[in-house]
């Protein structure tokens, strides 16, 4: 399975105590010091000076830990945003998942899995020459469950769970979307009546009148309806290609996550 393309950036360690300590005692000392010569010094100016410079130099010395801890609240308060914000934005994702869903569902007679396999006459040996098995009717399932009862808490499961959502639509489109159209342009499949009106149409393979492509293969009460179904789902699909594409840009934008946006556009007969 695809990797994740993000990294979560590591969190920056406060220095310890001990080093904390070790940097302050010569300054401490540097003090001490300082208010024994005010102690015993007559001239005053000279004392005050020495005390700037030791102010000086302990400002100079704890500014680093006053940064770095500035640095620690500020990724902190900017974590925790993001955090909020990709838990706002769970229900679009449950949504294009949801939409996803209707796609790989066998029952649906809308499923591409299905239209071929009504227009092979329920052929299921010459389906599969088209198709694999159906293997996401038992894998996306889980993943929407999970989605409804486990909602992300935070950026790193949101991104995680966009991801996985990308790695299933990018599946789906590559195994059971744009490989079966291919199939049906290119392979030379056995003509169920083959014709002189076939060849006139470029449809039969003059080597070997009778085969050609995978639509003139099927009984002809089988054929259009088989053209007007599979180019419905196939302007559907790329339409849901392209809105998830358009979303998962946003989530790009408003994240700055490293994320795949490509998809191969589904060809036409």
């Amino acid at each position: 399975m695809e990797l994740p393309a993000f990294e979560k950036q590591p969190e920056v360690q406060p220095r310890s105590t001990h080093n904390v300590v070790q940097t302050l005692a010569p300054v401490i000392t540097a003090l001490s010091a300082v208010a024994a010569a005010i102690a015993t010094s007559k001239d005053r100016t000279v004392a005050w000076v020495l005390v700037g410079v030791c102010l000086l130099a302990v400002l100079v010395m704890i500014w680093p830990f006053i940064r770095h801890r500035r640095e620690v609240v500020k990724n902190r308060k900017r974590q925790i945003a993001k955090d909020h914000a990709a838990r706002g934005r769970h229900q679009e994702l449950l949504r294009f998942a949801t939409r996803f869903g209707k796609f790989t569902n066998a029952g649906d007679p809308n499923n591409i899995l299905h239209i071929i396999q009504n227009s092979c006459a329920n052929d299921m040996e010459k389906a599969a020459k088209i198709c694999p098995p159906d293997y996401m009717r038992d894998l996306f399932p889980v993943f929407i469950q999970q989605l409804e009862t486990r909602p992300p808490e935070n950026e790193r499961q949101f991104l995680l769970a966009v991801q996985e959502l990308r790695i299933f639509v990018a599946s789906y489109n590559s195994e059971y979307v744009s490989e079966p159209l291919r199939k049906m342009r290119t392979k030379q499949w056995p003509m169920n009546s083959p014709s002189v009106v076939h060849e006139a149409l470029g449809n039969a393979n003059p080597s070997n009148p009778n085969h050609g492509s995978w639509l003139f293969s099927l009984p002809p009460h089988y054929r259009e309806s088989a053209t007007i179904q599979i180019e419905d789902f196939r302007e559907r699909w790329a339409s849901f290609l392209d809105d998830i594409v358009e979303w998962t840009e946003t989530i790009i934008e408003a994240f700055g996550a490293n994320l795949h946006t490509y998809f191969e556009r589904p060809k036409k007969l």
